[in-house]
């Protein structure tokens, strides 16, 4: 039942990154970075009952992958890579602008992730109602 605070909290996530996009596009990049760590983080709470202390969410994938029988893309690895990115990135670096643009690609990156990890977790779903 712990899935179930993690999973809220990514749809939660994933409803700022899509409504921040405009005014505040550095916080939709990591509010997207975080919605599907908080995914990933249920689904191995759920089937492990603990997870790695990182926020790599390529890691993360490494460490489900390690637990259930499931083969991760390269094309979500690269998905996972890019938003891990943005989890200091977009809050603590003055080189970086975020615009519009960058803010759709994060969200644009999460869905892909989270539609590929609702495809093999039925209860992955709830968190793409939002």
């Amino acid at each position: 039942m712990v899935e179930k605070f993690w999973f809220g909290k990514a749809r939660d996530f994933l409803k700022v990154a899509k409504e921040s996009k405009e005014r505040y596009p550095w916080l939709s990049c990591f509010a997207s970075q975080q919605s599907v760590e908080f995914t990933i983080k249920g689904i191995l709470m759920k089937y492990k009952g603990s997870y790695p202390f990182t926020n790599d969410l390529s890691e993360l994938l490494e460490a489900l992958s390690e637990e259930l029988p499931i083969t991760v893309p390269e094309e979500i690895m690269k998905e996972c890579d890019f938003l891990t990115s943005h989890y200091a990135q977009a809050r603590y670096s003055v080189m970086s602008s975020y615009n519009a643009r960058k803010a759709e690609n994060c969200i644009a990156s999460a869905e892909k992730v989270l539609n590929w990890l609702s495809g093999a977790f039925e209860e992955v779903k709830e968190v793409l109602k939002g």
